[in-house]
């Protein structure tokens, strides 16, 4: 078995990886811009029709609802707002770019994309309990909190099974064998990819550190707390795959944290239930 490569060298395997599409990186300037309106959106969307007709079938879907169809992106972003579109211009780019591939280290990766779709809307339900104000980044954060996992299972396949033997042998957290096959895991490495794309730094810092909310910077410490505990709850509910079979402890600081109780969490697993219901629109972009 060749020795485990090193995470720069990871990183310069990664050749292939498709770059954040011009028109999202310059979406997220737009939206830092305290002056941006919903006619700058739009024009910077227009020039990928693409990406448009991705954007406005998510919108149109039933995890949306609507009662009226929204056929422009005026429309879209007045309705949801700025972050919203934005979210889903990263996750059209995601499904598109990545669900629907193949690897050869035997990894689920259709039960990893449903684990990450059903944290993303575990996440965006908690963040509307917790503070409203989260709940456009927390969608996100969810959605790319195990990318790391991917870009492994692509790029170094056969170490990726050596993790999975591990996995399985020693009945230990994905990430925890990692460690000791890498050094490192899917956290830092998708981190440092998401870096790489230039989204803004909560997300880089929530991703990072989503194993250990605790350790995150002050300022994405909560997004974190709520990532891991929509994390975990998607792994409690049976929302796809996360790589291994053991659930992983929340901590009392986390969970005090998020300013949950019993009651909300119920609250929140029915409606996450009933929006994980509604994910096909999500893998229909790409057949997986």
């Amino acid at each position: 078995m060749p020795e485990a490569p090193k995470l720069e060298e990871v990183l310069d395997k990664i050749t292939d990886m498709p770059a954040l599409p011009t028109v999202v990186a310059r979406l997220t300037r737009l939206i830092a811009d305290p002056k941006t309106t919903a006619s700058n959106i739009n024009s910077v969307l227009s020039s990928d029709p693409g990406l448009v007709t991705k954007i406005l079938k998510l919108v149109n879907s039933s995890y949306y609802g609507f009662s009226r169809r929204i056929t422009t992106i005026t429309n879209a972003v007045v309705i949801l707002g700025f972050n919203q579109v934005r979210n889903l211009a990263l996750s059209a780019f995601i499904f598109d770019k990545f669900a629907g591939s193949r690897d050869g280290s035997g990894f689920d990766l259709n039960g990893f994309w449903r684990h990450s779709i059903g944290s993303a809307f575990l996440c965006a339900q908690i963040s509307r309990k917790l503070d409203a104000k989260l709940e456009e980044d927390a969608f996100i954060c969810g959605l790319l909190h195990d990318l790391g996992k991917f870009i492994m299972a692509q790029h170094v396949p056969e170490h990726v099974a050596r993790v999975m033997n591990i996995v399985r042998r020693e009945d230990i957290l994905f990430h925890e064998a990692e460690k000791k096959v890498l050094g490192y895991d899917h956290a830092m490495l998708g981190s440092v990819v998401m870096e790489r794309w230039n989204l803004p730094q909560t997300l880089v810092d929530v991703v990072r550190n989503h194993h250990q909310p605790i350790e995150a910077p002050p300022s994405s410490r909560k997004l974190c707390s709520v990532t891991q505990t929509a994390e975990i709850t998607a792994r409690a509910l049976l929302m796809g795959n996360g790589g291994d079979a053991k659930m992983p402890r929340l901590s009392p600081e986390v969970w005090d944290m998020t300013g949950l109780d019993w009651g909300k969490l119920e609250d929140i697993i029915r409606r996450g239930a009933e929006e994980y219901s509604k994910s096909d629109a999500f893998f229909s972009m790409s057949g997986g």
